[in-house]
C-alpha cells in the first residue's frame, strides 16, 4: 500500500506541474525581419481589414441599384370595430334617426411582396465611383503603411546593432580599464605612484561601469522595440543576423546623390491625389441633386378577412391583388441648399489643389534637405571612423608607455576620455548615416 501510495503521488507531480517549453530563438536577416512584420506588425493588420472593409463597402453602394425584394405582414384584431353614421334614405319626412352602420370584419391579415428596381440615379452611379475611389485610396494608405512599418523596423534593427557595437566597445574597454585597476595598485604598493593615481583609475572604471549599465538598458529597449514592429510576443527570443557592415556596405551614394525626384512615385503624392480624386467625387456627388431618379416596382399582396378565426382553414378564401409601376422622383426647389452644397464642393476641390502645390513644393525641399543631411553625414562618418582608428590606437600605446613608467596617470585618463568621446561620436556618426539613408531612400523610391 505504501508502494502504490508513492507512485500514486509521483504520478499526480508529473501531471499536474506545468510543462514549460522554451522557445528556440528566431533569427532575422533584415529582410526577413521586414516580412514577417509586413504579416503579423499590428498597425499593418488593421490596415488590411480597412481594406476589406472597403471591399464590403464597394460591394453595399452597388448592391443598392440590384432588384430589392421586401415582404411585410400584418394582422388585425378589431376588438371594438369603429361605427358609421350615414343618414336614413328611406325616410322622407326626416325624422328617423340615421343609420348605425358598422364595416369590416373581426379578424384581417394582410401578406405584402414588393420587388423594387432603381433604373436611374445619378446619385447612385457617382456614389458607386466614390466608394470604388474609396477602396483604392485604402489601398494605397495600406501600401504606405506597409512602407513605413518597413523602414521603422529597419530604423530599430540598426539602432539594436549600434547600440550593440557601442556595448562591445565599452565593454572591451572596461576589460582593459579593469586591468589597468589592478596593475595601478600593484604600482601603488611598490611606491611607483601616489595614491591620487588609483582613486582616478578606480573612477574612470565606475564611469565605465555606469556606462556599461545605461548602454546595456538601452540595448534591451531597442530590443523590445523591434519584437514589438514586427509583431513578435515578448517571451520569444530573436537573433540578429545581419551586422553593421551589411548596411553600411548597401549604401549606394552615388545613386542617392544623383538619382531625380518623381512626384508620381512618391507615396505621399500618390496618396494625397487619391484624396484630391475623392473631393472631386464629393462635388460631382453635390451636381447630382439636381437630377431626376427613376424606381419601377411590382407589389404583389394577399389578405383574409374573417368573422371567426380560420386563418388555417384551408376552404376559406384569401384575396390577391398585384400591381406594377414607375416612380419618377424631380427635384425643383430646395431654396438654395443643393446649390450651397455644391459651392462647399467646389471650395473643398479649390482647397485640394492648394495642398497639392504645397506638397509637391514641401516635398522637393524635403528631398534637398535629406539629401543634404545624407551627404554631410557620410563625410562626417568616414571622419569619425579614422578618428576612432587613431584614437584607439593613441590610447593603447599610452596604455604602454604608461605601464614603462613613460606616461604620467594624467596623460593616460586625458587619452581615455578622447577615445571614449571619439567612440561616441563614431557610432552617432554611424546611426545618423543609416538613418538618412532610410529617409532618402524613401524618398526616391519608385512604388
Amino acid at each position: 500500500m505504501q508502494r502504490l501510495w508513492m507512485i500514486g503521488c509521483f504520478c499526480l507531480i508529473i501531471f499536474w506541474t506545468p510543462y514549460t517549453h522554451a522557445q528556440a530563438p528566431m533569427s532575422f536577416t533584415l529582410k526577413q525581419a521586414q516580412d514577417y512584420a509586413s504579416e503579423h506588425n499590428y498597425d499593418l493588420q488593421n490596415a488590411r481589414y480597412d481594406v476589406e472593409i472597403a471591399k464590403k463597402i464597394v460591394r453595399e453602394n452597388t448592391s443598392i441599384g440590384l432588384p430589392q425584394v421586401n415582404a411585410s405582414a400584418s394582422y388585425m384584431d378589431n376588438i371594438l370595430r369603429p361605427t358609421s353614421i350615414i343618414p336614413n334614405f328611406f325616410d322622407t319626412t326626416g325624422s328617423a334617426p340615421p343609420f348605425e352602420i358598422q364595416f369590416g370584419t373581426r379578424y384581417n391579415a394582410t401578406f405584402t411582396a414588393q420587388l423594387t428596381q432603381l433604373i436611374y440615379s445619378g446619385e447612385y452611379l457617382v456614389g458607386l465611383q466614390t466608394a470604388k475611389a474609396y477602396l483604392e485610396t485604402e489601398k494605397e494608405k495600406n501600401l504606405k503603411a506597409q512602407i513605413d512599418i518597413r523602414d521603422l523596423v529597419s530604423g530599430a534593427y540598426i539602432a539594436y546593432l549600434i547600440v550593440d557595437e557601442s556595448l562591445e566597445i565599452l565593454d572591451s574597454t572596461y576589460k582593459t580599464v579593469s586591468l589597468m585597476v589592478s596593475e595601478t595598485e600593484e604600482f601603488y604598493k611598490n611606491g611607483l605612484i601616489e595614491q591620487l593615481d588609483v582613486e582616478q583609475m578606480e573612477l574612470n572604471a565606475a564611469t565605465l561601469e555606469a556606462s556599461l549599465i545605461t548602454t546595456r538598458s538601452q540595448k534591451l529597449i531597442a530590443y523590445n522595440y523591434l519584437k514589438f514592429l514586427m509583431g513578435i510576443e515578448e517571451t520569444q527570443e530573436i537573433i540578429l543576423a545581419d551586422d553593421l557592415d551589411f548596411f553600411l556596405q548597401r549604401i549606394n551614394r552615388d545613386y542617392l546623390m544623383t538619382t531625380n525626384f518623381d512626384y508620381g512615385s512618391n507615396i505621399n503624392y500618390r496618396l494625397l491625389k487619391k484624396q484630391e480624386f475623392l473631393v472631386l467625387m464629393q462635388l460631382k456627388l453635390a451636381k447630382t441633386a439636381y437630377q431626376p431618379s427613376l424606381v419601377g416596382f411590382i407589389d404583389i399582396s394577399t389578405n383574409a378577412q374573417r368573422e371567426s378565426w380560420n386563418f388555417f382553414d384551408s376552404k376559406q378564401r384569401w384575396f390577391s391583388s398585384s400591381a406594377w409601376g414607375l416612380q419618377l422622383n424631380i427635384p425643383i426647389w430646395s431654396s438654395g441648399s443643393r446649390k450651397f452644397a455644391i459651392d462647399q464642393a467646389s471650395i473643398n476641390l479649390d482647397k485640394m489643389k492648394v495642398l497639392d502645390k504645397q506638397t509637391r513644393t514641401s516635398l522637393n525641399l524635403q528631398v534637398e534637405t535629406v539629401r543634404n543631411d545624407f551627404n554631410t553625414s557620410y563625410l562626417v562618418f568616414l571622419n569619425k571612423k579614422k578618428s576612432l582608428q587613431t584614437a584607439s590606437k593613441i590610447y593603447e600605446q599610452t596604455i604602454i608607455k604608461y605601464r614603462q613608467g613613460l606616461a604620467s596617470s594624467t596623460d593616460l585618463n586625458q587619452k581615455y576620455n578622447q577615445f571614449l568621446i571619439t567612440e561616441s561620436e563614431y557610432t552617432q556618426a554611424m546611426f545618423d548615416l543609416l538613418k538618412s539613408n532610410i529617409a532618402l531612400s524613401k524618398l526616391l523610391e519608385k512604388v
